[in-house]
């Protein structure tokens, strides 16, 4: 199947797009280390935010992205997801 038609949900604004239009942060399972995009052989507890500056501070006003990967606030994440979307 090809990549462009496998679709996600932003876990900030709900609206379902292209996983190509969103960033994905995995939380592996076994470690609890934490990864911005990584690769596919990377597996665990996933979630996406659009590529937007919005969608960023919500997930993170909201405490969303932290409640669903099941860590505490962390800002050297932050800071991972904020390189991402200034690319």
């Amino acid at each position: 199947m090809p990549e462009e038609n496998v679709y996600r949900k932003c876990i900030s604004c709900n609206q379902i797009k292209s996983r190509n239009h969103l960033i994905k942060i995995t939380k592996n399972k076994s470690t609890g280390e934490i990864k911005v995009n990584p690769d596919s052989k990377f597996f665990g507890r996933s979630i996406y935010i659009c590529k937007n500056e919005e969608c960023f501070n919500n997930a993170f006003k909201k405490g969303k992205l932290f409640k669903i990967l099941h860590t505490s606030n962390d800002d050297i994440l932050k800071e991972k997801i904020r390189a991402v979307l200034k690319k």
